[in-house]
């Protein structure tokens, strides 16, 4: 958490609450905002495990750290591997639950207090399972752009909704308020999920922190791919089905399906669905009744014309 990143969840909790009430009246706004952040932090500790990676924001990653440590200790191999995934697990495992614990100490009323803890555990478990469903999809070759997203809205998008929603309930904003703001995070956030798809292949690793290679080397469905199939020519397809994922792939290859995404229209296709997505999300907005505060409703926008133009 020390390294950086966008910090767009706790930014999203405060911005939910000025754009209902911009005077805050509350004593522990910024304390509360921190539960998302340390939410999100933690699934990354055990995301980065399950997807093997090496690297987050441009430092190890957690279990290749505390794997590492047990190595220079004089651990076996096998010794050190265990090391560094127990250490990820219950890593993740206490910011969880120092994300909760910042709700609680935030001294919130208690029916505000209880409505934000219930936003927190709907986004806990909205994430848990679309971490499963994304896990399923990799060996589901009947799934579709229509079940990713459904999988980006319960994994990444739930996140920027709830905080939003965490940060309106504090400032007690009605119903409507709320379904607009929900709908734009939902909207926005799978828009930047579809980005960090792309950055995830054509980034730059200097300023994305993280291999660009990961996910075609893995095999991970991602939009550019259900794109692919969608649009490829049969040899185009041919030749992606046995490059994706396949073990021991030459940076070449690599370079071939990033090649293929371009050549197919995938890589376009992706960049319109993703402008879609946000002028959706931001259209939302302006369902709220009474409207939102305009200062923050612009901030909104903002923000999200640069989460979908951002290379990092």
């Amino acid at each position: 958490m020390t390294r950086g990143g966008k910090r767009l969840r706790p930014v999203l909790v405060v911005v939910g609450y000025k754009a209902i009430k911009e005077k805050v009246d509350i004593d522990h706004l910024y304390r509360a905002a921190c539960s998302m952040e340390i939410l999100h932090n933690g699934s990354l500790l055990h995301d980065d495990l399950i997807d093997h990676d090496e690297t987050r924001r441009g430092g190890k990653t957690f279990h290749a750290t505390y794997r590492n440590i047990s190595s220079e200790r004089g651990d076996s191999k096998e010794d050190a591997f265990d090391y560094g995934m127990t250490m990820a697990i219950l890593g993740g495992d206490s910011l969880i639950n120092l994300g909760a614990e910042a709700i609680t100490a935030a001294k919130l009323d208690a029916d505000v207090g209880m409505l934000c803890l219930h936003y927190y555990q709907f986004a806990y478990s909205n994430l848990v399972d679309g971490v499963l469903l994304e896990m399923n999809m990799i060996k589901d070759e009947e799934a579709t752009s229509e079940m990713y997203l459904q999988m980006v809205r319960m994994k990444t998008a739930v996140l920027f909704d709830r905080s939003l929603m965490i940060g309106a309930a504090m400032a007690r904003a009605n119903e409507s308020q709320l379904h607009a703001l929900m709908e734009f995070g939902i909207k926005v956030g799978q828009a930047f999920q579809v980005q960090d798809d792309i950055l995830g292949s054509f980034g730059d690793e200097e300023k994305t922190g993280k291999s660009t290679s990961g996910d075609i080397r893995e095999g991970k469905k991602t939009m550019l791919v259900f794109e692919t199939y969608e649009k490829a020519t049969p040899a185009q397809r041919k030749e992606f089905d046995k490059l994706l994922g396949k073990e021991g792939m030459s940076d070449d290859e690599v370079d071939r399906v990033r090649a293929i995404f371009r050549e197919s229209g995938a890589l376009k296709a992706c960049q319109e669905k993703m402008d879609h997505l946000r002028t959706t999300g931001q259209a939302a907005l302006d369902k709220a009744e009474p409207p939102l505060n305009q200062k923050y409703k612009n901030f909104l926008i903002e923000m999200s014309n640069f989460l979908v133009q951002r290379d990092y």
